[in-house]
């Protein structure tokens, strides 16, 4: 019973974690699209929660 609960325990959290990073690569997107529609950065972050630094990398790989 309790090797059961523990698996359960992980299983869990595998499911949370894969959730937090499907959630972070749904805001990635997002803001790669508002990147590419001309959008400031300024406002990309304050929508997505992203540093303006790593909203400026992506910039610069866009183009």
């Amino acid at each position: 019973m309790g090797l059961e609960k523990i698996l359960d325990d992980i299983e869990r959290r595998g499911e949370q974690r894969g959730k937090e990073i499907g959630e972070l690569e749904g805001k990635e997107a997002v803001a790669k699209e508002l990147i590419r529609m001309g959008m400031d950065s300024s406002t990309i972050a304050q929508a997505t929660g992203f540093s303006i630094q790593i909203i400026e990398e992506w910039r610069k790989q866009a183009y």
